[in-house]
């Protein structure tokens, strides 16, 4: 009677301790000092459902579990598929290596993170020894700590990407700004100082010319500043109106073609003889073409050629094509040009990196797209495509 009493009381104990596990908030798993399996709470057989119940698994060693979790395809560590047995072995180490260690030692040991990719969690693994020399192993999900330390880990990125593309701007802008400036003050000096006599002299016409250049220069870089502003805090508007695209084209070829003849690069263009009716923003769409020819014309060497053509596709989507055969952007570099402020030939060419991001802002308020495509030394194609609801058929 009293060994039964003993036995009711030890199953007894083993149920509270079981209950009392299964309440934690993490997977627990028991072997004792020869390695075999004692106890496991709820949790951990949710986390490995292919093994079997407790009495199943009581006394198994720990070598043998950890095979059934190999056939069952649960470890995801790439020596357990090109070297099971060093891997078992390894593991077998590991927990041999923790019952030799003192145990304020092992309490010490900070664990290890585990990535369970069937599960898509994160895991943090802490193992400790008993006084009696059990090895008890406690798994702790950590996915939201992680998920968290990701996204500080990305804000941190663009927090230094940004305070980068703010020195950046700072130092592009105050170059570009300074110049011009520079210009408007040293030729109103000289007009104001009659340097040539009186101000009915010749020269001072040709200071006035400069000052009005560099002035339309200065107001056109504030203007990208205040539409870039504009854009990012989503207030950049399109005004809808009806152009012919043929004309546009034409206007702009003719506007950029002194600054052309000056770099000695030859600019044409072409289009169907069919003329077609756009609804867009002349105005926006008019600049968006500026700055791709005028970026055409730019980074192509003297000799070189830049040709715009227009065409309807069968979907009846609008595409204006801006080929040029200058120096080219490298692959890794093109969704970079389309960043505010990023400059790839940084000095080449006079600007601070406004006017790619800019003008896909506004193909994009257009409900189109505008892609790059370029090859070092060989030149760069920018096509802007407007979708097909915005043509409004041959004329």
């Amino acid at each position: 009677m009293r060994l039964q009493a003993e036995m009711t009381a030890l199953r007894q104990q083993v149920s509270d301790l079981s209950e009392t596990l299964d309440e934690v908030e993490g997977a627990i798993v028991v072997y004792d000092r020869d390695r075999r399996f004692l106890l496991a709470n709820q949790a951990y057989h949710a986390l490995f459902p292919h093994l079997p119940a407790d009495d199943v698994l009581r006394h198994e060693r720990y070598e043998e579990l950890l095979r059934r979790s190999m056939v069952a395809g649960t470890v995801h560590d790439p020596q357990a598929q090109s070297d099971p047995d060093g891997f078992v072995a390894r593991r077998i180490a590991a927990m041999e290596q923790r019952q030799r260690l003192p145990r304020e030692t092992t309490a010490q040991r900070p664990g290890r993170v585990v990535y369970q990719p069937r599960l898509g969690r994160w895991y943090l693994v802490r193992s400790r020894r008993t006084p009696s020399g059990n090895d008890v192993s406690l798994r702790v999900d950590i996915t939201a700590q992680k998920q968290l330390q990701q996204a500080l880990e990305e804000a941190r990125a663009a927090a230094e990407t940004s305070d980068r593309m703010k020195s950046q701007f700072l130092a592009s802008v105050s170059h570009e700004l300074r110049t011009p400036l520079n210009a408007v003050i040293n030729f109103a000096r000289l007009i104001a100082e009659e340097i040539h006599g009186p101000l009915g002299a010749t020269e001072y016409r040709g200071y006035a010319q400069d000052i009005r250049d560099s002035g339309t220069h200065l107001l056109g870089l504030i203007d990208e500043l205040l539409d870039l502003a504009r854009a990012q805090a989503g207030r950049l508007t399109i005004q809808e109106g009806l152009l012919d695209p043929s004309a546009l084209v034409r206007t702009v070829c003719r506007v950029l073609g002194p600054e052309a003849v000056g770099a000695g690069v030859s600019l044409s263009w072409e289009a169907p003889a069919e003329r077609w009716s756009v609804r867009g923003d002349p105005v926006r769409l008019r600049q968006v073409l500026l700055n791709l020819v005028g970026n055409a014309i730019k980074f192509t060497a003297s000799g070189g050629t830049v040709r715009v053509s227009l065409a309807v596709t069968d979907d009846g989507a609008l595409r204006i094509t801006v080929r040029d055969n200058g120096v080219g952007i490298a692959a890794e570099d093109l969704g970079r040009v389309m960043r505010p402020f990023e400059q790839v030939h940084a000095g080449r060419a006079p600007g601070i990196g406004l006017g790619l991001p800019l003008s896909r802002f506004l193909v994009e308020l257009h409900g189109g797209q505008l892609a790059l495509a370029s090859t070092p030394g060989e030149g760069t194609t920018a096509e802007v495509a407007l979708p097909a609801d915005r043509v409004l058929g041959a004329q």
